[in-house]
């Protein structure tokens, strides 16, 4: 029984970090000036990404801890909240590859970054990032499959059954280019034409001079974000494809899962620990005085500046 409790409460703690992490980092890249040298369009679809999950999956699981069963007897509910992790699981990781490239363009080739990485295209390579996760859930959602309660971890999951060669082919499929990305833009890192390059932001480019510290700090939001997934999954894939009749214990299903899910969490304490600007950007939107929107700022005083004319006249 204390072993429910103490999931129940872990559960709990996992869910309000989720939601108060990623509004807060919503709220700094909104109202303040931090983040300037990020593209903040994928910035913000990874950190929604996140958010999702805090709303729209572990509050469910908060519940079935207590009853140790799904809360709804609606087996479509069960179905549709397994596919949306899913979603929000590629999107997340689609949204993390497309800052790392950002990144990886603009300490490279910074003469060509603007041109490439505009607003609009930029909005549209997430578009169809979504786009990707959800038509990759599409086919097995409107299937007569159903989903399985995850009953160890308190989450509905993907039932593969019949359905496991499509699974293992279009997950390859999907998330096979982000990987890719995601290796060849972060081993640039630890190139020497990086560090010449870093070099050169901090003496020549000092407005973009964070650049560079902002694409390590996306490398290790990479690094946390695979070494919290990969446990689980690997414990998946075995019990799946290798060895299909051993049972592992409760609580290892249950730690492994949500130390995954805790990383949407995780990279609230990395900008944290590794942004300046993003502690500052949290000191402004803590201090009631500051915490105003830039362009709103800027319209207010456009407006009266304009007043004080027309009183003058």
């Amino acid at each position: 029984m204390m072993e429910y409790y103490a999931e129940s409460v872990i559960t709990i703690i996992y869910t309000i970090a989720i939601v108060t992490t990623n509004t807060l980092i919503l709220l700094v890249v909104a109202w303040t000036e931090s983040f300037r040298n990020m593209n903040k369009i994928y910035f913000c679809s990874l950190t929604l990404a996140d958010l999702c999950v805090g709303v729209f999956i572990t509050p469910f699981a908060v519940f079935s801890t207590f009853s140790n069963n799904w809360i709804y007897n609606d087996e479509k509910f069960c179905h549709f909240e397994a596919y949306l992790l899913a979603v929000f699981f590629i999107a997340g990781l689609y949204s993390m590859s497309w800052m790392s490239v950002d990144h990886y363009l603009a300490v490279r080739k910074p003469q060509r970054h603007k041109i490439a990485m505009t607003p609009t295209r930029s909005m549209c390579w997430i578009f169809f990032a979504w786009l990707g996760a959800i038509s990759f859930c599409c086919p097995p959602l409107f299937s007569f499959e159903r989903a399985n309660f995850y009953q160890e971890v308190f989450i509905c999951s993907i039932e593969a059954g019949p359905h496991k060669p499509y699974f293992v082919t279009a997950g390859v499929l999907v998330m096979f280019p982000a990987v890719v990305a995601l290796i060849v833009t972060n081993a640039y890192i630890f190139t020497r034409p990086f560090q010449k390059k870093r070099y050169m932001f901090e003496t020549i480019l000092p407005e973009t001079a964070s650049r560079p510290g902002n694409y390590f700090m996306n490398f290790v939001v990479t690094i946390i974000f695979c070494i919290a997934w990969l446990p689980w999954l690997m414990l998946q894939l075995y019990g799946a494809f290798i060895d299909q009749y051993t049972s592992y214990p409760h609580h290892v299903h249950f730690y492994l899962l949500w130390i995954a899910i805790g990383n949407s969490c995780y990279k609230f304490f990395v900008y944290l620990g590794m942004s300046q600007e993003f502690r500052k950007g949290l000191r402004q939107l803590c201090g009631h005085t500051d915490c105003r929107c830039p362009e709103c700022s800027i319209a207010q005083s456009i407006s009266i500046n304009f007043i004080t004319v027309n009183s003058r006249k």
